[in-house]
């Protein structure tokens, strides 16, 4: 299996679009896009290996399922861009997650620092376009979105087309040459970052300690009973129903206060 000139060229313009608000909705569907999971599964279509794609998807997305921005500033490190051709050649050299999430890591501090320089280009050309408003050329305001979008396609042909026409070999040579005391240890990291992600999801939803028995029991069923997700997905609704049908709503106790 390889990765063939049409499939790096479409790898590179699916991220670009996924990078864009060029989907209907907008921002909305531009945040459904970008998750791993549903990224993972544009690639598999691509390379022609759905199945090999969402088994290595429903990992990284578990590590990313509890990520958020905190003051601009996101809880782990952002994958977007690296995704795109660190899955491409970790399906090509038979790899598994932490094989492609140790690639999506390394590049993700270059994808910062670009990320960062391109903020600060796009703030000039900004600046530059608002002096146009103030001088009355508002039909010319159109140029400013063009060239995020254009600065954006540079990108990610550069990077996710480039990576996957050359990079393949290149980046398998060098996996290989990790020490395997490092190999290791990024695979422990890895792996732990699937329960950093529940952890960091639960923190947001757990609002009393209670609730944490509601988590023991479905490790429980899953680990202890070997019972399958959607069995446990489908108790989970069946509680959550009867603890809804039997908790007394606020708005009510509220009413019965004042009479």
């Amino acid at each position: 299996m390889q990765i063939t000139v049409i499939q790096a060229v479409l790898l590179g313009l699916a991220c670009f679009l996924v990078s864009t608000s060029l989907f209907p909705l907008g921002w909305l569907s531009q945040n459904i896009m970008s998750k791993p999971l549903i990224s993972c599964a544009i690639i598999g279509i691509i390379m022609g290996d759905v199945a090999t794609a969402l088994k290595i998807g429903v990992v990284i997305q578990a590590a990313y399922i509890g990520q958020m921005s905190i003051g601009g500033v996101a809880t782990l490190p952002n994958i977007n861009t690296s995704l795109w051709f660190a899955l491409p050649m970790t399906m090509v050299a038979g790899g598994d997650a932490a094989y492609c999430l140790t690639m999506c890591l390394a590049f993700a501090a270059l994808h910062t620092f670009l990320n960062t320089l391109a903020t600060i280009v796009k703030i000039g050309f900004m600046h530059k376009f608002d002096d146009m408003i103030e001088k009355g050329k508002i039909g010319k305001y159109w140029m400013f979105p063009a060239t995020s979008h254009i600065w954006t396609f540079c990108y990610a042909m550069v990077f996710v087309t480039g990576f996957c026409l050359v990079g393949t070999d290149a980046i398998t040579t060098l996996v290989g040459m990790i020490p395997e005391w490092l190999n290791k240890a990024t695979n422990v990291f890895t792996s732990l970052l699937p329960a950093i992600g529940f952890m960091m999801l639960m923190v947001t939803m757990i609002k009393n300690n209670f609730q944490w028995l509601y988590f023991l029991l479905g490790f429980y069923l899953v680990a202890g009973l070997s019972w399958n997700t959607i069995g446990v997905t489908v108790l989970a609704c069946v509680v959550a129903y009867l603890i809804y049908q039997f908790t007394p709503s606020t708005l009510a106790t509220v009413e019965e206060d004042d009479d």
